[in-house]
């Protein structure tokens, strides 16, 4: 799939989601600067393709323009129907209930997931979320792949026995299959630097592959 192909079908350019969204691109573009909504998650132009999370890359595709998550079109629409003044106030209450309400569970209960909750806020606001998650639209879409990842990271931690040897093949890839489900595909811009490239794909090799 070409660059340009994967943003078509998964974001919008700034007009067109903005339109999507209901409101003005300057309306849009003032929400975005105070912090409300998430940020474009890709700026192209120059010959690069510019994220929060890897920074400028080069492309040959003549793309221009900023890029917004067609699912974070909530977030906008909940800023916008604020009171004025409180736009950012809204969007992250929000989110922080629904982030903490579907971390509950973990260890060191509402406390500690609400301290979570709070150390995921400038990923959203950057725009990494509609990079990296499948559904960046609620605060469980986000705490869901987030959560998956660190579970994966916790058993691959140890790399001084071999992956066969410290965890059950099939679990594992059960995990695999969940986080797959809840990340994003990557554009092929990035997709080599990816998490999905080496917790999914190069994983499922590994773990399929006789040793």
């Amino acid at each position: 799939m070409s660059l340009s192909a994967y943003l078509q079908a998964h974001f919008m350019p700034k007009a067109v989601f903005a339109a999507f969204c209901n409101v003005s691109e300057d309306r849009l573009s003032r929400l975005v600067s105070m912090g409300a909504v998430p940020e474009p998650t890709y700026t192209c132009g120059d010959g690069a393709i510019r994220s929060a999370v890897f920074g400028a890359i080069a492309i040959r595709e003549p793309l221009a323009g900023e890029y917004f998550r067609t699912e974070c079109a909530r977030w906008t629409r909940i800023a916008d129907s604020a009171p004025p003044g409180a736009e950012r106030a809204t969007v992250t209450s929000v989110l922080l209930q629904e982030l903490a309400d579907y971390m509950s569970g973990m260890p060191g209960g509402a406390d500690r997931a609400r301290e979570k909750a709070e150390l995921l806020l400038p990923h959203f606001f950057n725009g990494t979320f509609g990079l990296c998650v499948a559904d960046p639209s609620t605060g469980g879409g986000i705490a869901r792949k987030e959560l998956l990842q660190e579970q994966l990271l916790a058993l691959l931690s140890d790399e001084r026995t071999a992956l066969d040897a410290r965890v059950d093949r099939h679990a594992l890839l059960a995990l695999i299959d969940a986080y797959a489900q809840a990340s994003m595909p990557f554009s092929p811009a990035e997709y080599d630097r990816s998490s999905r490239k080496r917790l999914v794909d190069d994983l499922r090799r590994e773990l399929r592959t006789p040793s």
